[in-house]
């Protein structure tokens, strides 16, 4: 199955171009998670982050709200995010 935008390649060089760019670390992570959206034709893609006390922290989103970014909170094992 193809990608809407172009396959992996494409995908490669627009992430390390969205790397390059002199943004904030969090636009950086907002710019991730649409492209890689795009890339995989899917609703939602979102970043979560390990943070010391063993929780998942909600980054970045691309189709879920966008409110919840830095709210959210999860333990390590909760949901789907857990799993992986």
């Amino acid at each position: 199955m193809r990608s809407a935008s172009g396959g992996p390649r494409v995908l490669l060089r627009r992430l390390r171009e969205t790397m390059a760019e002199q943004v904030s670390a969090q636009e950086r992570l907002d710019k991730i998670v649409v492209l890689i959206a795009a890339n995989m034709v899917a609703e939602v893609c979102s970043c979560y982050v390990l943070r010391v006390d063993n929780t998942l922290e909600l980054y970045a989103t691309e189709g879920l709200n966008r409110d919840a970014v830095h709210r959210t909170v999860l333990s390590a094992h909760e949901g789907l995010v857990g799993l992986v």
